[in-house]
């Protein structure tokens, strides 16, 4: 089996189990404090203007109802990404955390991705979680908090700020020091209180 069938019958296993994870993991626990999502992007919905750019351009799929593949073939390197920008900008400024469900798929060689946010004056700052000890095709919740988000010094916006009340764009990425084959499949992106 080819890695892109490899890939494809992984997703679409993954495809009964991720809308149930996603709504359980979305639920609080009884016994936990309250807590407010904010849902960011579901993957596994359609998802207007998310395009894809560098190594990842043209070497993803969406997989229906499971999310978004990046496929491990030449050209999927970990220097690439894929993002969206917003027709509204979201408040994430009461967020705690950040949260980004994901499964790593058998052949992923890249040990890190990267969470990006822009916000509405040009201002980006990223947090990596770290993926290279999880078991293959089992999705789980990756949380980062809020306040280990780097703000660039190459895009300072207006101010050199991040304002987290007006988000403008997101973006997944690979950790742009990785020249290895990305096999992932990410399907949400989410704010916790």
């Amino acid at each position: 089996m080819n890695p892109l069938t490899r890939c494809f019958v992984a997703a679409f296993t993954l495809a009964a189990l991720v809308p149930a994870a996603i709504a359980a993991e979305s639920a609080p626990a009884a016994a936990a404090p309250a807590s407010r999502v904010i849902m960011i992007a579901n993957l596994t919905e359609k998802v207007a203007g998310v395009s894809a750019y560098e190594t990842w351009q043209g070497a993803m799929a969406v997989a229906q109802k499971a999310g978004f593949a990046v496929l491990g073939a030449k050209g999927a390197q970990g220097n690439g990404g894929f993002g969206q920008t917003l027709e509204t900008p979201i408040d994430l400024s009461q967020c705690a955390y950040i949260e980004l469900a994901l499964a790593v798929q058998p052949g992923n060689e890249v040990p890190e991705y990267t969470i990006m946010f822009v916000d509405g004056d040009g201002t980006q700052c990223w947090a990596r979680v770290r993926v290279d000890q999880l078991m293959p095709g089992q999705p789980l919740w990756m949380r980062v908090k809020v306040s280990d988000f780097t703000v660039s010094t190459k895009d300072k916006g207006a101010d050199g700020r991040m304002d987290w009340s007006k988000i403008a764009q997101w973006h997944l990425q690979g950790d742009w020091t990785t020249k290895k084959p990305a096999h992932i499949l990410f399907m949400a992106l989410r704010g916790r209180t």
